[in-house]
């Protein structure tokens, strides 16, 4: 029988059946493709080509479904760009004027009235030629300024402060005239973090690549660092932050590099310090995520998880790496703009600003001569990581530069040489997973195109700012901010890039804190329903995808999915607010010239700050994974100013109380307490958000 059995076998497949097929080439050269030869797909000759000395070409790779997909998301949020400008600005009809009866000389435009009698919301009654209660005279125009801190310097805010404000806080004066040297002032004290965690090492004995042997380093292991460990570390980083910031290759890191560092050990190489800080990262994401709170305030568990204030998760493992970094720290090649990359994800987590802004700065030179003085075969996958590379540091930039006026190096200026990346390695199976859950790509690609436009924003009202002197501006209003027809044209490019989200990404404008609501099946390659397994235990058709309950234990969404719902909805909306914010300080500073639709632009502006989804659980539950969090306390404490005086600036409470509308109201009070309690939770971790918690502490009559 078994000798039967073993005959069968030996005697090959059935008739029936079809010999397993060998791996195809995913990119044959015209040779072997004219041959009908299997490629070794060598660059820049293939072996055959090599053997037979002929000329060696490859094809322009054709995009998968796959990378169609992101190449159409591109390509149609791009488009604004050029399709803004020609759309008709809309321009609502006029209404009664908002303010009292003037008159109507050169310098005050005249306003119209269905009755004679004044609106009840109608509080001034100031002539024109009356200075405003800022103090502000006409001679003093609106200065545009994106940086959040410099929200401080309006009259109106100033006036707040003053007030109330604690003396132990700081002159106020030396922010107006030390901008982010200010910022770089409180962060001056905060001590480093400490090098006496690190990882014991023994000498590495075994089998080493010629490369290795002549490398002159000793290498060591790390016995904690099993290749178990290694793999749930690595899966841990690119389940999580390489979804936010897709800087490395999963498929060739966990191949070649981790592969390399098991088996051969590690050094002051590139793959060392990489495969460090990515094991470090992967240690932050799972004690950040699921670690225990660092304190609990009144029942509440802070959403800063693992370690303590002084001591993060992944702190061994990042001081290996960085007693190595310094082997690398001048060159200037992919690797050493990932390194700094990754090293200022681990200061940013670790909310050590000024070490993150140090480090992000420094992957973007090294990504400038990258780009400048490299040849880089873009169409290769090598390429396509410098793309995101150059990207990643790009947009790090241009948020440190628009929300904290901090100094750019100009790599924003070489954009035309790169080009949007298009993902075109092959994905492996975990990231098709992921992005098949996440939609990690049309987020990134979202997050792109919303980066150009808050660029546009920032030139436009810089530009209108510029021209404030010159009376006969058709770009500035008669308080010397922009005119309405100009933020009527960017609050339509916003209003577009929304419309133009794939329907995965689409939520109602008034419920930012939903699951996503698909639109009509008329997106082509968009056209795919949410995962179900992602909302299955809330069942999302009755469960918002985020809630303003801080005290229950959050909801953990695979792949940082709720993260990247929650910064691409946030940023939009603080767009939105940035564009209707010169309504709210000529409300402020200039009421005797507020007209209806001026009152309406500030209700526009009061909003757009409602329930914004980073300051909800389960995003803040976790703030150690959420990007950019140098930026929001600042941010956060000028918006809670603004609301504050809602209830103290006679123009803006009548603005509240006719324009806000029910849903403010309703929404008002949990949007100031989720906040302020971001705020308050990072304060004992942050120096920046310590400062922003003594500025709000007497204002709002907080308790410690």
């Amino acid at each position: 029988m078994n000798l039967d059995s073993a005959s069968s076998a030996s005697s090959g497949p059935p008739p029936n059946q079809r010999k397993e097929r060998g791996a195809i080439a995913a990119q044959a050269c015209d040779t072997c493709r004219s041959r009908k030869q299997k490629c070794d797909e060598q660059r820049p000759k293939c072996g055959l080509c090599q053997r037979m000395k002929l000329e060696c070409r490859y094809r322009e790779p054709q995009p998968t479904k796959k990378d169609k997909t992101l190449v159409e998301i591109l390509d149609r949020l791009k488009s604004l760009e050029g399709k803004v400008d020609r759309l008709p600005t809309f321009r609502p009809p006029v209404m009664s004027g908002f303010g009292p009866p003037q008159p109507s000389p050169a310098s005050q435009p005249s306003f119209s009235y269905e009755t004679d009698e004044l609106s009840p919301f109608q509080t001034s009654h100031r002539p024109s030629q009356q200075p405003s209660p800022s103090g502000i005279g006409r001679n003093q125009p609106y200065r545009h300024t994106s940086a959040a801190h410099k929200l401080l310097t309006w009259p109106a805010i100033q006036q707040l402060l003053l007030q109330s404000l604690p003396s132990n806080v700081g002159d106020l004066k030396s922010l107006e005239q030390e901008g982010s040297a200010f910022l770089i002032g409180i962060e001056e004290g905060t001590p480093g973090l400490p090098l006496d965690d690190a990882l014991q090492d023994r000498p590495f004995v075994g089998m080493q690549s010629q490369a290795t042997r002549t490398s002159g380093g000793a290498r060591v292991i790390f016995p904690a660092l099993t290749h178990d460990v290694m793999q749930r570390l690595a899966t841990h980083y690119f389940d999580t932050f390489n979804l936010l910031y897709p800087l490395l290759d999963r498929q060739t890191f966990l191949s070649d590099t981790l592969t390399r560092v098991h088996t051969e050990g590690f050094d002051g190489d590139t793959d060392s310090v990489i495969a460090l800080l990515v094991f470090a990262l992967g240690e932050l994401s799972i004690e950040g995520s699921c670690g225990n709170p660092i304190e609990i305030h009144k029942g509440r568990p802070s959403g800063i998880r693992g370690g303590t204030a002084t001591r993060p998760p992944g702190l061994a493992l990042f001081n290996e790496a960085r007693k190595r970094i310094g082997f690398v720290l001048t060159e200037c090649e992919l690797e050493n703009v990932q390194i700094f990359s990754l090293a200022a994800l681990y200061y940013q987590s670790c909310f050590h600003h000024v070490d993150f802004w140090r480090m992000a700065v420094s992957a973007s030179l090294a990504c400038k001569v990258l780009v400048t003085c490299k040849p880089i075969d873009w169409s290769s996958p090598r390429g396509d990581l410098v793309k995101r590379a150059y990207w990643h540091c790009a947009m790090m930039e241009t948020g440190l530069y628009l929300e904290l006026d901090l100094p750019p190096t100009g790599l924003v200026n070489i954009e035309h040489r790169v080009g949007i990346p298009n993902f075109n390695s092959p994905f492996c199976e975990a990231d098709d997973r992921a992005n098949q859950s996440s939609h990690f790509e049309a987020h990134y690609a979202s997050q792109v195109a919303l980066r150009r436009l808050c660029v546009n924003l920032h030139r436009t009202l810089n530009d209108s700012a510029s021209n404030s002197n010159t009376p006969s501006s058709s770009t500035n209003d008669d308080f010397g901010g922009p005119t309405s027809k100009a933020l009527d044209q960017l609050s339509l490019q916003f209003t577009q890039w929304r419309a133009l989200l794939p329907r995965d990404l689409q939520w109602a404008e008034d419920d930012p804190a939903s699951f996503p609501t698909p639109q009509p099946a008329n997106f082509g390659v968009f056209n795919q329903p949410l995962d179900p397994n992602l909302s299955a235990r809330t069942g999302h058709s009755s469960v918002p995808l985020f809630t303003a309950d801080l005290n229950s234990e959050p909801v953990h969404y695979p792949y940082v999915y709720d993260i990247q719902v929650a910064l691409l909805r946030t940023r939009y909306y603080y767009a939105k607010y940035m564009v209707y914010r010169p309504y709210v300080y000529k409300a402020l500073h200039f009421p005797e010239l507020m007209t209806q639709e001026d009152a309406e632009g500030a209700a526009e502006c009061l909003r757009s700050c409602l329930k914004w989804p980073l300051v909800l659980s389960p995003t803040s539950r976790r703030k150690r994974l959420v990007p950019y969090l140098f930026c929001w306390s600042q941010t956060f404490l000028g918006i809670l100013l603004i609301l504050q005086l809602t209830q103290h600036n006679p123009m803006l409470r009548d603005i509240r109380a006719q324009f806000c509308g029910p849903r403010f109201e309703a929404e008002i009070d949990q949007t100031v307490e989720t906040m302020i309690d971001w705020i308050r939770d990072l304060k004992s971790s942050d120096s920046m958000a310590m400062w922003c918690w003594n500025v709000l502490q007497a204002i709002y009559h907080l308790e410690l």
